[in-house]
């Protein structure tokens, strides 16, 4: 299941935990200081240092389908066909490097100085700051944080649009469709897009359950308050992808319990599910959803560029076409829209295939659980493979994955490479 590879030591150190920690619970400051969307790769840096430091790195066998890909998204930059187009394809790339590090460094982290409840209650920190973001964006939808990475930025690189939208964040996304009576005010704090937000919160929610089920009465509390606070802007996004990621996650996990007849863990997800449905349905979120169907052309648009994504890749099926590029029809690039759309479209077929093999693997070696946190942490990584499709992934999705990854790999890793 593992292999080892090996840099003599005398005496193998214990990793800390302070990279993770800072990741996750301190970036509000990372988002404030307009360095949010880079989070992972300067977290990278001193995970990178400590593990060289520590000469021993454990890796499991189907890491492979992860450091292929990301090996051969490097070599995807010889398809670029723009200088331009070097500046989100660097994005994407940090993105990818940093998530690998943040799955490393948590993998070697000892379960005794990182337990899966520390590691949950790391990411409820960072989930009470999405949702406090999406609350900014419901009470102050037209503010834009202007922030220091955005000041000292050479013009060239800040006029980017897709850059631009990383280094001064907006706190919701505000939308009027020709012909709409009026906008649609959707929350996207402390992310760039709405999409983001609701691809977050698809991925935290059963992450959030599974420290439900591992936690002790206040920590229990304060993750169902979080949970509780995070309907309204949620509700707010009008995001049908969010709703379709935690439905099915949901009723997945309701299968699962009921089939092993854990009726507790059952009923709380019943019951959670009613409250949410009432809500919804008490302050019209389905006839809001509907009227934004109404006015809005996202289903054929996303038809359209999804044919020019695949259409795209045939012209160049090995390494891709390197980055998006713009769409002949639509005002939106070719290989958004959706993950596997742009690593098909940037990176060929064959990292389209190393990227999802990874996710499948990953699904698939845990799909076996002893206690109710195991299970939640599979639903997170089912979610993944589900939202793929439709939402892109940036560096706080992949490294939420990561960190998932990480948990349920090292509780299988044989007993004698543990650190």
């Amino acid at each position: 299941m593992s292999e080892t590879l090996t840099r003599p030591v005398t005496r193998q150190a214990e990793l800390p935990a302070w990279p993770v920690v800072l990741l996750f619970a301190g970036f509000p400051l990372l988002w404030v200081l307009g360095l949010a969307s880079f989070a992972p790769m300067i977290c990278a840096v001193p995970m990178l240092v400590l593990l060289w430091a520590r000469g021993n790195v454990s890796l499991p066998v189907g890491s492979a389908f992860w450091i292929f890909f990301v090996i051969w998204a490097a070599v995807a930059v010889l398809a670029l066909d723009n200088i331009f187009r070097v500046v989100g394809y660097g994005v994407r790339m940090t993105n990818y490097l940093g998530a690998t590090m943040v799955f490393v460094y948590v993998y070697n982290l000892g379960r005794q100085r990182f337990s899966d409840r520390r590691a949950l209650t790391v990411l409820l920190a960072f989930f009470a700051f999405v949702v406090l973001g999406g609350w900014l964006g419901v009470l102050l939808p037209e503010v834009r944080l202007t922030t220091p990475t955005s000041l000292v930025l050479p013009g060239s690189i800040a006029s980017n649009e897709y850059v631009g939208a990383l280094v001064r964040p907006r706190f919701a996304e505000v939308q009027q469709p020709w012909g709409a009576p009026q906008p649609f005010t959707r929350p996207s704090a402390p992310f760039a897009y709405t999409n983001g937000w609701g691809c977050n919160v698809a991925l935290l929610v059963p992450c959030m359950l599974a420290l439900v089920s591992l936690a002790g009465r206040r920590v229990r509390l304060a993750t169902i308050l979080v949970l509780a606070l995070g309907i309204v802007p949620a509700f707010a996004t009008l995001n049908r992808g969010l709703y379709i990621a935690v439905v099915v996650g949901l009723l997945y996990a309701v299968v699962r319990f009921a089939f092993h007849g854990r009726l507790v863990p059952l009923g709380g997800v019943l019951a959670g599910g009613v409250v949410v449905a009432g809500a919804a349905h008490a302050v019209g979120l389905f006839s809001s959803l509907s009227q934004r169907l109404e006015y809005s052309a996202t289903n054929e648009s996303r038809s359209t560029i999804y044919a020019e994504a695949f259409n795209g890749t045939l012209a160049s099926p090995l390494i891709g076409n390197g980055a998006p590029r713009p769409s002949a029809t639509l005002d939106i690039s070719v290989g958004t829209q959706g993950q596997i759309w742009n690593v098909m479209f940037s990176f060929g077929f064959v990292g389209l295939f190393l990227f999802v093999g990874w996710f499948a693997w990953l699904a698939l070696v845990s799909v076996r659980w002893q206690h109710s946190s195991h299970l939640w942490l599979h639903v997170s990584l089912v979610v993944a493979l589900l939202t793929i499709v439709y939402y892109g992934y940036d560096g706080p999705q992949l490294s939420v994955m990561m960190l998932v990854a990480a948990l349920v790999l090292r509780r299988i890793r044989p007993p004698e490479v543990m650190a």
